[in-house]
């Protein structure tokens, strides 16, 4: 390569002037010494890029412009400029030029933020020919958005022209390669713009892992192509053809059912799809053999499957894996990711930060790591399968939210129960639509509880003319596409099934000794409790009366640590799954929404707090899912726990009587729910889930209804306007600083927040940057501050809970903890006795740790002033 020059007008120690030839580094060794120099990294992600835009499908090819890999490869031509490169001493000193960076204070001086650079440079660049926004998609490689322009940057102004003229040289021999920069505007609504950062940031994580590009030194063109390719190939991005197969092949033997058919018949061309239909009808495999049709059409390619819990996400991948299995071509290439297949699989991303003593390099290793090493991979996975979340940051403001699009775009996104009640979340899922229709995607809405209103408001996120939906049908199916009339197709009601209802106010000693006696009596029962501490006291109060020779109590919510977590849902969603045992041993499970919706389980008696009839009905769904011969219950019953509420009480008084259940849903919400169920002795399924879901969300004329529960409607009202403003904002993604990923971050209503912890017996020190851990599941290994293992990273997060932040002490992170986890993470000893105890923390903690009830207050300790605490959301 030729090289690059920097004139130096004062003589060096040695005596020497004029031009000095350089190889600016990119990456330093492990040493400290320069590494791989810019032009040759630069080099490696292009051709990286080049890999992924060649397997990508022509629909999503078309929405990307000429130059996107051109742009990738020019990412870090913002890393030749004093302020970086001054960051490797070693460096300065091989170069002759510590002396010039001392006196010129280059590292003070200049801007070191290569990122930023980039953006400047590019933009300058671009900007005769208008596309200068452009250079927004290389600026924001590592997750910071500067803005759609930058003005300016800090420079020394002595090396401004060397530096200019090395930035030129690069982007000179780049464009040789990759092709011209693109010559077109960004879309208005720049979903190709965004489209195009994720590329940049993908290649770049792929084009810096040593296990194809060393770190040292670089490669000719043609082996970075051969390395890009075998990149590719070790995380299965190649692939993916269906093969053709009808239902009965697909789902071993059955036949579609009547909505199963419809979705089928009319899912030809990319769009979105709303299936309204019951719990128990078939809608996880009418979407499947949807995307089946679509990918093998060439509408779209791949498949995301959202659902709502981490539950949800971590058991359907069951059902899933045969289908693609049967599916798929080339299946035996292929995995499907979910949520908690990376704790599982072989494959990792070894990457170093380009100046270990620099935080943000650090960081953005760290960040690349976690897109292979954590729940966020199923993204980026041709098939996968995750929490809605994660789809939703896709369509707010935290780091690398482009990458989440990029990973989406093109697949059919399949979101599992959406329904009608949070606002908040329903405003994210409106935009999300959109957004995902704008990269070529299809996406299936499956839904047993939308209102009308609601339909509407996904009709129009997708172009489509909501005053053409009129039909109040149910089943339903749904069709929009773009510049063509909406279309509903009513589908054939499955078998009607009555159950019995019981709605009224009653204590916790009346509810457990119903359900201990069904129990002992061999029915299957489960107690749905709206917050995680209600359901641990009732668990407690359950083990101290039930006689377990012929009962098996347990209580399941998210405050386990993976680990248990994990064997709770094995024993439990078996025991209680299609195919549980008959052999008369009754149990009783007290749970949290974590099984309320997308968990096929088979109670005989279900008692719930009172919650909106959308969760309702979702916990109904769970009472008598499947035809059985042996059942101990005479008749399939469903209790609602709805609390005493004078109708004409004061608002004060309305609130305090539902206490914590409150708190998780609006009051007035309950109060609409409480009033629709009242003195109702039956319900019909699925005759009258629409219209229980209407009677409850229905707008109401002024003095239809007490002042108090005015004043209550007017809070939802007011709530409602903020939160979609909240979110509305929150998708702002361009004018907005980017903020931390976490899973849950912008994307539910704000409750009370929570801090991932570590549960550990022992720790002890080896040496300055090493560990000894045995951890909280029994695994014991050495773990270091500085080098990261994926082996240490799954057996850390295996042993990881979501704690309320407000319980935890503030600790600092020890360098093993920041090395191997995403985010703030605290972790905790675990006494013999359960007790936490927070090393080096700032204060005690009143949490405990039990194998049955989980991660809970100790009781006696005063209980902490929150009371959000449900798993409604529980990704």
């Amino acid at each position: 390569m030729s090289k690059l020059y920097l004139i130096r007008d004062e003589p060096s120690d040695a005596g020497m002037r004029g031009e000095i030839p350089l190889e600016f580094w990119a990456k330093t060794t492990e040493d400290g010494r320069a590494g791989i120099s810019v032009r040759d990294h630069c080099l490696n992600v292009g051709c990286v890029a080049e890999a992924l835009i060649e397997v990508l499908p022509t629909l999503l090819k078309d929405l990307l412009p000429s130059g996107a890999a051109t742009l990738a490869a020019l990412h870090d031509v913002g890393k030749i400029s004093t302020g970086f490169q001054s960051k490797c001493q070693a460096w300065l000193e091989q170069s002759g030029l510590a002396e010039a960076a001392m006196r010129e204070r280059w590292r003070e001086g200049s801007e070191s933020d290569h990122a930023k650079v980039s953006q400047y440079f590019l933009q300058q660049v671009m900007k005769p020919s208008g596309t200068h926004l452009w250079g927004v998609a290389a600026g924001v490689h590592h997750g910071r958005i500067f803005g759609r322009r930058i003005a300016g940057i800090a420079i020394i102004e002595k090396q401004e022209e060397w530096e200019r003229a090395a930035r030129e040289q690069l982007l000179r021999e780049l464009i040789g390669i990759f092709g011209s920069l693109p010559a077109q505007v960004p879309r208005d609504d720049l979903s190709d713009l965004w489209c195009v950062a994720g590329l940049i940031s993908v290649a770049d994580w792929i084009g810096s892992n040593e296990d194809f590009f060393p770190s040292d030194r670089g490669l000719t063109l043609e082996q970075s192509r051969e390395a890009a390719q075998r990149a590719l190939d070790q995380i299965h991005w190649h692939g993916g053809a269906v093969r053709a197969r009808n239902f009965n092949e697909l789902f071993a033997g059955y036949s579609p059912m009547p909505l199963q058919a419809a979705l089928h018949e009319h899912c030809q061309q990319a769009g979105l799809f709303i299936v309204e239909g019951p719990m128990g009808c078939g809608k996880t495999e009418a979407a499947l053999w949807a995307a089946h049709r679509l990918i093998g059409a060439g509408a779209n390619d791949g498949i995301y499957f959202a659902l709502p819990t981490q539950v949800t996400s971590n058991r359907i991948h069951q059902r899933i894996a045969p289908f693609l299995q049967s599916a798929l071509a080339d299946a035996a290439n292929l995995r499907l990711a979910h949520g908690a297949s990376w704790l599982e699989g072989n494959q990792t991303m070894r990457l170093h930060p380009t100046d270990p003593n620099d935080p943000e390099a650090a960081a953005h290793v760290r960040e690349g790591r976690s897109w292979f090493a954590s729940s966020k991979h199923a993204l980026l996975a041709r098939f996968g399968v995750g929490t809605v979340d994660q789809a939703l940051q896709g369509v707010v403001a935290v780091k690398h939210f482009f990458v989440r699009r990029f990973g989406l775009a093109g697949k059919v996104v399949i979101l599992d129960e959406v329904h009608s009640y949070d606002v908040y979340t329903g405003t994210l899922i409106t935009q999300l639509i959109r957004e995902l229709l704008a990269l070529r995607c299809s996406v299936i809405v499956l839904s047993a509880t939308l209102t009308k209103a609601r339909r509407h408001e996904l009709i129009l996120a997708a172009g489509g003319q909501a005053e053409a939906a009129q039909s109040l049908a149910y089943p339903l199916l749904t069709v929009v596409r773009a510049a063509a009339p909406v279309v509903e197709i009513p589908v054939e009601k499955p078998k009607p099934r009555a159950l019995k209802l019981k709605t009224t106010a009653l204590t916790e000693d009346e509810i457990l000794l119903e359900c201990i006696e069904r129990a002992e009596s061999g029915q299957h029962v489960l107690y749905l409790r709206n917050t995680v501490a209600e359901a641990q006291e009732t668990c407690r109060k359950a083990n101290g009366s039930v006689r377990t020779e012929r009962v098996e109590v347990a209580t399941l919510h998210s405050r386990f640590p993976f680990f248990r977590r994990q064997e709770l849902e094995n024993e439990w969603l078996v025991r209680l799954g299609k195919q549980r045992a008959s052999d008369g041993k009754g149990s009783l499970l007290i749970a949290t929404q974590v099984v309320e919706q997308s968990v096929d389980i088979d109670l005989d008696f279900i008692v719930s707090d009172l919650a909106p009839t959308d969760m309702l009905l979702q916990r109904m769904g769970r009472l008598w899912r499947h035809e059985r011969k042996d059942r101990r219950a005479s008749e399939p019953e469903f209790w609602i726990n709805a609390p005493l509420a004078n109708r004409d009480a004061g608002t004060r008084e309305l609130k305090k009587a539902f206490g914590k259940s409150g708190y998780v849903y609006a009051p007035y919400v309950l109060l609409r729910t409480a009033e629709v169920f009242a003195g109702r002795e039956m319900i019909v399924l699925p005759d009258q889930i629409r219209e229980v879901l209407e009677a409850t969300y229905a707008e109401r004329e002024e003095g239809e209804e007490p002042e108090a529960w005015h004043e209550l409607r007017a809070e939802v009202e007011a709530e409602r306007e903020e939160l979609a403003q909240e979110a509305d904002a929150a998708t702002r993604v361009l004018g907005r600083q980017s903020e931390d990923d976490r899973k849950e971050h912008l994307t539910r209503r704000k409750g009370a927040p929570t801090r991932d912890v570590v549960l550990v017996r022992a720790c002890d020190m080896i040496t300055r940057d090493q560990w000894h851990l045995t951890l909280l599941g029994g695994e014991t290994l050495d773990v270091s501050g500085f080098e990261w293992s994926i082996a240490a990273a799954r057996a850390v997060h295996r042993n990881l809970v979501r704690a309320p932040l407000h319980t935890v002490p503030y600790q600092t992170m020890p360098p093993w903890l920041k090395l191997h986890t995403h985010g703030p993470t605290f972790w905790a000893l675990v006494q013999d006795d359960g007790t936490l105890h927070f090393p080096d923390a700032e204060g005690p903690s009143a949490l405990a740790y039990d194998s049955m009830l989980g991660l809970h207050t100790r009781p006696g300790e005063t209980q902490p002033r929150y009371t959000e605490d449900d798993d409604e959301f529980d990704s």
